[in-house]
């Protein structure tokens, strides 16, 4: 089973940018995606569109030095460095009153090792403004390998992996207390946790069976029940906000590669998740994000024998193609996609001859605009809704603030 992403594959070939500056204002830079058209009604006909709004965090790889997070304005503008480490930082998840930022510090050690640890970094509206931070404040265990962080819905723990006491096992950490629950105890590993929106379940993947499935869990690592079961590995899973179904990752079926499907908490229905529209066979699939409504899907799809890669967008209910970015004749690497807190945009990284950017567009593929200079290697974008911006969920008032 392997633990590569797609960033990986696409950015670490031969990684080379310089410092971030100011976004493109080219217009030439922007493209329609595939079956995009300009807007040709009159002013008076046209529907007001809802502002851009926000923030979008983002990692800078410089060509030397320590990877560093930077922020720009989701509707563009210039861009500024947030944390300032003497290590690599990744901007591993943001709390769900959007006030947070959970970071992993990640220091590389012989054998493919990692001695890393999570900080917390407030992200006040002008805390990019006041100038970049030193380092956040560190949070939980230290000097061990950490990956794959998710909040809970209130914002009271995280779950992470790690390879603390095992190949790789399942924790919970009550930010309040800083207490730590082991959650599995497996050696052929357990990854990738999920919390429900309820709070009550995580979805993780597991290879306690032989190979690598989704399993669903109690909140406090009780009765695991396996979701799939298939020949080919099933990863990454996500929760649908309104957690009755589960998207993920599998190469279960050969013809379609490593493709997207969804399944009922249950396992009794899987399918595609794109099952209405063209798409090419023996892809590999990645990064699956529900929209904040649960009525769209978007992800990478990698085409290996073209090198190139696009954000697919698809209809969670019919399985029908919304968008697919990227232009014929194209050479380019379009992944980790990420939703504006009203639905209404994504953010993602685009890579093209040893250069990558931040590139902002609609749901339904169009208005593609850089938000980066074109000139460096910046990937991982993550979209801060700032409190004023509108959101499809309202915000949640962590338990520590509750009193």
């Amino acid at each position: 089973m392997t633990r590569t992403t797609l960033a990986t594959l696409a950015l670490l070939t031969a990684v080379v940018g310089s410092a971030c500056s100011k976004p493109s204002a080219d217009p030439g830079a922007e493209t329609r995606a595939e079956g995009g058209s300009a807007d040709s009604a009159s002013p008076a006909d046209r529907p007001v569109k809802p502002a851009v709004c926000g923030r979008v965090l983002f990692v800078s790889s410089p060509a030397e030095g320590f990877d560093q997070i930077w922020s720009v304005p989701a509707a563009g503008g210039p861009s500024s460095e947030l944390l300032r480490s003497g290590a690599s930082v990744y901007p591993a998840a943001i709390s769900p009153d959007a006030r947070s930022l959970l970071v992993l510090r990640s220091e590389p050690l012989p054998e493919g090792k990692t001695r890393d640890r999570f900080g917390m970094l407030g992200l006040t509206p002008d805390s990019a403004a006041s100038g970049p931070a030193a380092l956040a404040a560190a949070i939980g265990p230290k000097d061990i390998g950490l990956r794959n962080p998710q909040w809970s819905p209130d914002g009271g723990w995280i779950v992470f992996e790690s390879d603390a006491n095992s190949f790789r096992d399942l924790y919970r950490l009550e930010l309040g207390s800083d207490a730590l629950l082991r959650l599995t105890d497996n050696p052929e590993g357990n990854f990738e946790p999920a919390v429900s929106p309820d709070a009550q379940r995580i979805a993780f993947v597991s290879s306690r069976d032989g190979n690598a499935e989704i399993y669903v869990m109690t909140a406090d690592g009780g009765a695991p029940m396996r979701v799939t079961n298939s020949p080919g590995d099933d990863t990454e899973p996500v929760w649908s906000p309104n957690g009755e179904t589960i998207a993920f990752r599998s190469a279960r079926d050969r013809e379609r590669g490593v493709d997207i499907f969804m399944t009922d908490v249950a396992g009794a229905e899987v399918q595609p998740a794109l099952r209405e529209g063209p798409r090419e066979p023996s892809v590999i699939a990645s990064g699956v994000a529900f929209s904040p409504d649960g009525s769209l899907l978007a992800y990478t799809e990698l085409v290996p024998k073209r090198g190139v890669a696009t954000i697919v967008i698809v209809r969670a209910d019919t399985g029908e193609l919304v968008a697919r970015t990227g232009s014929a004749g194209a050479k380019t690497v379009d992944e980790q996609p990420t939703w504006s807190g009203d639905g209404e945009h994504l953010v993602f990284a685009r890579s093209q001859d040893q250069r990558s950017d931040i590139v902002r567009m609609r749901a339904d593929g169009s208005e593609q605009e850089l938000l980066t200079d074109g000139a460096g290697v910046y990937w991982l974008p993550r979209w801060v809704a700032d409190p004023q911006c509108a959101r499809v969920a309202p915000l949640v008032v962590p338990v520590a603030g509750q009193g």
